[in-house]
């Protein structure tokens, strides 16, 4: 009988989807195509949601259903970006560089679920259930609905749809009061940020009469005069929204308290997920509305030059992993928010491919910290229980200490070159003493990830091993390896990886 009911369920959802499609299609033609991938992932997440009624969704489920959601999805942005035709309504913006974040996110999901699945055990926090699989699968709703926005209050709903999964998954760590203060603090600081933006919005539409990005960038190019109170107290409201967002300075402080909080698998995703899609949104935000007031690129440059000293000073004196991995969030943040004041395309594609450096870095660091954390038979979580890992497995420890220089921006490695670039459109756009300044504070950040690797490599007080409580999969090492394989591409083709996201934004 319950075999009828998965049957009779899929055949119907199956004629449904077809029929809609169909009846779509004949009223829109072309224009539905580019909405194509997100009409099937909302079609597909609803009939998740619905299958789950009839049935309990294991683990394995759930890791199928999203490689068959990556699947046609990924599929489907590549057609798009074959027959190059985009939409610029009142509504949606879209483009290749977004279809290409896209790709990325969907990439580093199926990355987290591939070890949530690897990693779970029923005496660890981490597990691939369906509570964790649809609110994340909610959140990435929510991101595709802000990424394609072109109208202000379309991109507020996807912001709320994004922070309102993201406030639940942090408070899913069972038997943790920690986990509840952790998802508290975020529901209270996200609802002021959210009210802000809110009400730099309203102040928009007040003196506008409308919400469509485009219209307002002409309004403000042929009507608006800078003396505009009403305007810059709409705008500093809608930058202070966005800079809560990535967590950048003075709105950082949020940040720490959240990752040491959640579960671990949560601040991965938290690290890893949402802030490039973020990041791209005020860029846009930046060319329609705040690129024709200087004032404001200053305020992005002080804002960024101090998340990296605050950042990097409180770094030196945290002692638990996941707080230092959030302070080296915020300084990686301000060198980002710099080069965006520059207003350079090269410098925003410069940025972009930082980003893709730190995010990949970043995943390559939790995913040996969680499979470390996960089979420690003591309590795990400060840097100082990195003495260990030199004896009980030396490659994780190579692996570990590569990733650490990379984020350090110590060359060979890839996050140098990053660094490089970086220093490099500052100072073609006559930022020196600003590029000296992060020169300095660079130099000042490798400290603590040095001292990470001197717990690791030169600390010879401890000779013990790590003790294992089960013998893990030989799984978790191969993807360890894939992660640590993907950042060595980035080092050896680098080049015409940063010149493919150049030509992107031309």
């Amino acid at each position: 009988m319950n075999k009828f009911k998965e049957f009779f369920f899929i055949s119907i959802n199956s004629l449904v989807f077809l029929y809609l499609y169909t009846e779509a299609l004949f009223y829109y033609g072309n224009d539905l195509y580019i909405f194509t991938p997100e009409y099937i992932y909302l079609y597909v997440l609803i009939s998740i949601f619905i299958y789950n009624f009839f049935k309990k969704m294991t683990s394995l489920d759930c890791l199928v259903s999203y490689i068959i959601i990556f699947y046609l999805l990924v599929r489907q942005y590549i057609k798009v970006l074959e027959v190059n035709h985009y939409v610029n309504n009142d509504l949606w913006y879209n483009d290749t560089i977004i279809i290409h974040i896209k790709i990325i996110l969907l990439i580093s999901i199926l990355i987290i679920f591939l070890f949530m699945y690897i990693l779970q055990n029923k005496h660890s926090e981490i597990f691939l259930n369906f509570e964790n699989f649809s609110l994340i699968l909610l959140c990435l709703a929510g991101i595709f609905i802000f990424l394609n926005s072109n109208h202000l209050f379309v991109l507020y709903l996807g912001i709320e749809l994004q922070s309102l999964s993201l406030y639940i998954l942090c408070c899913l760590k069972q038997y943790s009061n920690k986990s509840l203060e952790a998802g508290l603090k975020y529901f209270i600081y996200g609802s002021f940020s959210s009210l802000i933006l809110l009400f730099g919005i309203s102040l928009i539409y007040f003196l506008f009469g409308c919400l469509n990005l485009n219209d307002i960038n002409l309004l403000i190019v042929t009507i608006i005069n800078e003396d505009n109170i009403i305007l810059h107290i709409g705008l500093v409201c809608i930058l202070i929204g966005f800079l809560f967002k990535l967590a950048v300075f003075p709105f950082h402080w949020w940040l720490a308290d959240i990752y040491e909080g959640s579960s671990d698998i949560i601040t991965f995703f938290l690290a890893a997920i949402p802030k490039l899609p973020f990041f791209y949104l005020l860029y846009r935000l930046y060319i329609l509305l705040f690129s024709n007031f200087i004032l404001y690129s200053y305020i992005l440059v002080i804002c960024g030059l101090l998340s990296i000293l605050v950042g990097t000073i409180l770094a030196l004196y945290v002692i638990k992993v996941k707080k230092l991995l959030a302070y080296s969030s915020i300084v990686h943040m301000g060198y980002m928010i710099i080069v965006l004041s520059s207003g350079s395309k090269i410098g925003i594609a410069i940025s972009f491919y930082y980003f893709l450096i730190y995010i990949f870095t970043t995943i390559n660091i939790f995913s040996i910290f969680l499979a470390i954390k996960t089979s420690y038979v003591y309590l795990f979580g400060n840097v100082t229980d990195f003495v260990y890992l030199k004896n009980s497995n030396k490659l994780l420890a190579l692996i570990t200490i590569v990733s650490l220089l990379s984020l350090a921006g110590i060359p060979p490695f890839m996050g140098f070159y990053g660094k490089l670039y970086i220093f490099d459109i500052l100072i073609s756009t006559g930022y020196y003493y600003i590029c000296l300044i992060l020169v300095l504070l660079s130099i000042l950040s490798c400290v603590y990830y040095i001292r990470l690797i001197r717990f690791i490599f030169f600390n010879d007080k401890f000779d013990e091993q790590i003790g294992f409580q089960r013998k893990q999969s030989s799984y978790i090492y191969m993807f360890i390896a894939f992660c640590f394989f993907i950042n060595i591409i980035f080092l050896f083709f680098q080049e015409p990886l940063l010149i493919y996201i150049i030509l992107l934004f031309f």
